[in-house]
C-alpha cells in the first residue's frame, strides 16, 4: 500500500527526477542535476514536507544574507546517488 502523498520510485522517473537529495534533512527527489542553466528540479519525497521545506526556505533565506553577505542568494541541497529502477 502507498502511503498518501508520497512520490513513488516510478513517478518521480516519470517527473523528470534523477537522483535522491535532501535539505537539511528533509527527503528530496532531485532532477537537472547537470544543467548548467540553474533549472533544478526539486520536490519533497513526501508532500507534507513541503512545509517543513518552506519553512526551511525562509530561515535560510533570511539568515544566509546576514552570515554571508558577499556571496550570491543561494539554497543548500545535497544531491545524492541517482536514482535506481532495480
Amino acid at each position: 500500500m502507498k502511503m498518501p502523498g508520497y512520490i513513488t520510485i516510478a513517478d518521480a522517473l516519470a517527473a523528470g527526477f534523477t537522483h535522491h537529495g535532501k535539505y537539511f534533512g528533509v527527503p528530496l527527489w532531485v532532477g537537472n542535476v547537470d544543467d548548467e542553466s540553474g533549472g533544478l528540479l526539486v520536490a519533497t519525497k513526501w508532500a507534507p514536507m513541503e512545509y517543513v521545506m518552506t519553512v526551511l526556505h525562509h530561515v535560510e533565506g533570511t539568515l544566509r544574507p546576514l552570515l554571508f553577505p558577499n556571496d550570491p542568494p543561494s539554497f543548500q541541497f545535497w544531491i545524492g546517488a541517482p536514482i535506481e529502477t532495480g
